[in-house]
């Protein structure tokens, strides 16, 4: 990590939270993540989208493949412990609420997002688990991507966030100063103190006027880059430090100066790595109010997974990247993460660890039984209130939703008794042979008593127990003929019967009743027979 030397002014506004008693580091944090997600589209075909990702076509973009690219982002997202994102190549509106919806299954769930309207075939985004209380579109020119800003409500402090994606390498330097130049043109209307973010994929390396050199083709412009110069992130042929970016006017500093210069890349192409991906700070993330950067908080989000041979694991296609969809990868880019929180800004001086933001973790979204019936299995984080227990065996147990549907808890439930009204957090689900099970769960609170009775299974002449909406219902009672593993009951209905090792299956011809058995499913339903006491 590359530090900084303290200026007085900073020793000042640091000795002064030591006498208030006030530590920076003590106020709750949210980590910003600007990623960008490599073409993010939907399955509506409107003629704007790429010919390769024109939906249910040749090109293999289809259902199929788009929950795996969905799937594979929000994973991304939740991995890095994203509060706030910034997306570049996103397609719509739709693309946007489909991500949101796979956040929620990988339980990092962002409910507040924004797509730009300007019609480009791929946009800027941002999501965020705060409220959204103002959008605006910086238009940089005819048939470019606006630039988009959004002012978020962070636990009632303004933040505004620009989000950009500015055009790519492959047109010079001149077509990417039209983004800097409105960009600084709406920086300047903003009041004097406002907290700001610039992030985005900016098509431009950090130190982009000293790369000239190697890209020769790109400098139409005599050396001047919109980064830079126009955004400020050089003074006097430097990059710009913290110490000077809040001495300064109309600086930004760049938060790849964190990092040592080996791990400065968040893109690589043809072999050749770049800064592409970047966070840019203003003064007012420095100062003694609002919202402040966590000092040494920036990295990349670099996990093992994202990279297939030494290569970041973008989203695959055949012929080497022109044909179909494969079904696998992330997208081309790392994402890079910063942390703020509100208070002062307290400074990391040389050979101290990086500050933490303490970091809330968000509450999972309320979700009843039958929600559970309509996710994929895998992680999940939903909170279930109100549900009643209406079973137990061992360590697995029936939960149902008053009024709605049932669902087994396999291995989960040796804490609960029958009867009792809880709330729990879901935090995986799995299917066994087809049947749905809750796995894993957390936080349970008993808040109070239910008789089970009222919420069983009554088996009428219209209720078929191979029903697959009755599966994992509790049955009042069930009575009829059983033969080679079958109960016949009712006006001529079946369905199979299960007895666990060490139960006593009934004889053939026999006339049973079964009083409080759950329907479970192996392949078809069945009832399962576990516990002394539920044949007669």
């Amino acid at each position: 990590m590359v530090r900084k030397v303290v200026t007085t002014a900073r020793l000042l506004a640091g000795f002064l939270v030591f006498l208030l008693g006030v530590p920076a580091s003590a106020e709750p944090g949210f980590r910003l993540v600007s990623y960008n997600v490599e073409n993010l589209f939907d399955l509506t075909r409107n003629g704007s989208e790429y010919a390769d990702y024109v939906p249910n076509t040749g090109t293999g973009w289809n259902d199929a493949a788009a929950r795996v690219k969905y799937a594979n982002i929000a994973s991304v997202l939740a991995g890095s412990g994203a509060h706030v994102a910034v997306l570049s190549e996103v397609e719509s509106p739709e693309a946007l609420a489909r991500l949101q919806r796979a956040l929620l299954h990988a339980g990092q769930p962002m409910s507040h997002g924004v797509v730009a309207t300007h019609p480009t075939t791929v946009r800027c985004a941002v999501l965020s688990c705060f409220p959204i209380s103002q959008t605006h579109e910086i238009s940089p020119g005819p048939g470019m991507r606006s630039i988009l800003r959004v002012t978020l409500n962070v636990t009632g402090i303004p933040l505004v966030v620009y989000a950009n994606h500015w055009k790519s390498k492959q047109g010079p330097e001149s077509e990417r100063l039209p983004y800097a130049r409105a960009l600084t043109a709406d920086i300047a209307t903003l009041p004097s103190g406002t907290d700001y973010i610039l992030a985005g994929d900016f098509n431009t390396n950090h130190n982009e006027w000293q790369r000239f050199s190697e890209e020769p083709r790109l400098n139409d412009t005599r050396g001047k880059t919109g980064i830079n110069h126009l955004l400020g992130t050089i003074h006097n042929n430097a990059m710009v430090t913290e110490e000077k970016v809040v001495t300064g006017k109309g600086l930004h500093y760049n938060l790849w100066m964190e990092l040592p210069p080996e791990k400065r890349w968040s893109y690589r192409f043809h072999g050749r790595k770049g800064s592409l991906d970047h966070i840019l700070l203003p003064a007012a993330l420095y100062d003694g109010k609002g919202i402040s950067y966590v000092d040494g908080s920036f990295h990349r989000y670099a996990p093992e997974h994202l990279f297939r041979k030494g290569k970041i694991f973008r989203w695959q296609r055949a012929d080497g990247g022109r044909g179909r969809h494969l079904g696998r990868g992330y997208s081309d880019h790392l994402p890079v993460c910063a942390e703020f929180r509100a208070g002062p800004f307290e400074v990391v001086r040389k050979g101290e660890p990086a500050l933490r933001a303490p970091v809330p973790q968000a509450a999972p979204p309320e979700a009843s039984v039958a929600d559970l019936y309509n996710l994929p299995p895998g992680p999940a984080n939903y909170r279930l209130r109100g549900v009643v227990v209406l079973y137990k065996a061992g360590s697995n147990a029936v939960v149902k939703s008053p009024g709605g549907r049932a669902i087994y808890l396999y291995k989960v439930g040796k804490a609960l008794q029958p009867g009792w009204i809880v709330d729990m957090t879901v935090t995986r689900l799995a299917d066994y042979y087809g049947l749905r099970e809750v796995t894993a769960v957390t936080d349970m609170v008993r808040r109070g008593k239910a008789d089970t009775g009222d919420h069983l299974l009554a088996v009428g002449d219209a209720v078929n127990l191979r029903d697959g909406s009755v599966v994992n219902e509790v049955v009042e009672r069930v009575c009829g003929l059983y033969r080679d593993g079958w109960l016949q009951y009712g006006n001529g209905r079946s369905i199979r019967v299960y007895t666990v090792k060490g139960m006593r299956r009934p004889e053939n011809d026999t006339h049973i009743c079964l009083s409080r058995v759950r329907v479970g499913f192996h392949r078809d339903p069945e009832l399962v027979l576990e516990r002394v006491g539920q044949m007669k």
